[in-house]
């Protein structure tokens, strides 16, 4: 039996139209937000719509075509990976509400919606399988960073579908993740839910018992999204502990993440390594300058939908410091970009930035942030200027103003990026497209379209 959803307990807006109310005051101005023309926010949303929607729509097998060339031709190769997927559809359904003139981003989002529940589903061991179609002798496993964004694409596509099937496939999401991925014991959820006790090579997200950062945010992510259509007190008491889990355990006290722990909740951390040792496992532990700032967004988000609109004393604190780390340690000079990655070495004043690559997704999420605490903190007045610096930067940098979309990441960093490919199994219009109407939304001052 399904209750009444957070979306009318909130009101029409919803979850963004409390982070509305948060949002930047200088929404007078009919020009421009923050030093940005808004005219120029609105073209480039209006542009993502153009060049995804429908072009992305496999009508052959259903789902999402993956890749596209850097001139948008489609590429022959075409998997289909349970994030872009399930990303697909929930950029569809927000997009849905953002444009309601529009009724083909809603059946955008019913063919996801099929292709997810259809294709990717076991029905046998249950959860999303990670590849499409399942390759024979293919290891066993469901990846949990995975499985929350479908979670989080469903419970989106939940606000414009009220069928009573499409919040049974919510439900059924969430439970099998807390039977399956859930720790009983520590907390928290595992990054693997492996059934083949057998599997033996490297996947790529740490050890099979350790829990990471990535998948957490996600999760939180997920249940937040959850909980506006489906506020069961299971999803709120998940929704609590994992807002309480990353903010009081991921952040650390200078306002970065750890990046993975044990299941006990014991820190991998490779500080008093060598150099080289660091460098070898630098995915295991670093600071990910662009996974902090988007956190932060994260973290006061979940926080407003588990408070019903009134964000407690502490995130308020941590997301800010959060904030403040990431500009004083992560961005080009000029808030010219922001970087991959940086090690705080033994020995060493300050942080290094190890990894120069200025990822799309990071400028989008530290953008749409700035936008947010722009306004929940105007005695920072950094924060505007670089949240104007950044659009800038992306204009120059990231945005492909011959072809339409962003690189992959900014030129002046990676110029090879020029030629590649504008779309691929880990890129796809969801970050970019939620920066937009975030900052679109808050530039508005208005209820939310969703």
């Amino acid at each position: 039996m399904f209750r009444k959803t957070l979306l009318l307990l909130f009101g029409v807006g919803g979850l963004l139209n409390l982070l509305s109310c948060q949002s930047p005051k200088d929404v007078s101005d009919p020009v421009s937000f923050l030093g940005v023309p808004k005219a120029e926010i609105q073209q480039e949303l209006d542009h993502l719509v153009e060049l995804w929607y429908p072009r992305i729509i496999d009508t052959v097998n259903g789902g999402y075509w993956t890749n596209f060339e850097y001139d948008w031709s489609r590429s022959d190769d075409q998997p289909k990976m349970l994030v872009t997927q399930a990303r697909g559809l929930w950029t569809a359904a927000r997009l849905a509400q953002f444009y309601p003139d529009r009724p083909s981003l809603v059946k955008a989002a019913e063919h996801g919606f099929r292709f997810l529940t259809e294709k990717l589903w076991d029905e046998g061991k249950g959860g999303f399988v990670l590849q499409w179609p399942v390759k024979e002798n293919a290891p066993d496993y469901r990846l949990t960073y995975a499985n929350a964004f479908a979670l989080y694409a469903l419970a989106e596509y939940a606000k414009i579908n009220s069928e009573p099937k499409v919040l049974q496939w919510v439900e059924r999401s969430f439970e099998w993740l807390e039977t399956h991925a859930h720790d009983q014991a520590f907390g928290g959820y595992f990054n693997l839910v492996i059934f083949d006790e057998h599997i033996q090579e490297n996947l790529g997200w740490g050890d099979g018992e350790w829990k990471g950062q990535n998948t957490s945010i996600h999760l939180l992510e997920a249940i937040t999204n959850t909980y506006q259509v489906l506020p069961l007190p299971s999803v709120k008491k998940r929704l609590e502990e994992m807002l309480l889990l990353v903010r009081d355990t991921f952040v650390r006290e200078n306002g970065s993440l750890q990046l993975y722990f044990t299941n006990d909740w014991s820190a991998v951390d490779y500080t008093d390594s060598t150099r080289q040792f660091i460098l070898d496992h630098i995915h295991d532990d670093h600071v990910s300058f662009g996974h902090d700032i988007e956190t932060a967004f994260l973290l006061y988000e979940a926080a407003m939908v588990w408070t019903g609109g009134n964000v407690d004393e502490k995130t308020q604190v941590v997301t800010k410091r959060m904030i403040d780390h990431c500009l004083a340690t992560g961005f080009e000079e000029g808030f010219q970009g922001l970087f991959d990655k940086g090690y705080y070495f033994q020995g060493q004043e300050g942080i290094e930035v190890t990894g120069r690559h200025k990822s799309w997704w990071a400028q989008a999420e530290a953008w749409h942030a700035l936008a947010l605490f722009s306004g929940l903190f105007p005695e920072a007045e950094t924060y505007p200027v670089a949240f104007a610096a950044m659009w800038t930067y992306m204009q120059e940098q990231l945005i492909d103003h011959q072809h339409g979309g962003w690189y992959n990441a900014g030129l002046d960093e990676s110029p090879k990026v020029i030629r590649q490919r504008k779309a691929h199994q880990w890129k796809g219009a969801y970050h970019n497209g939620r920066a937009l109407m975030q900052v679109l939304e808050y530039a508005q001052g208005e209820q939310a379209k969703h």
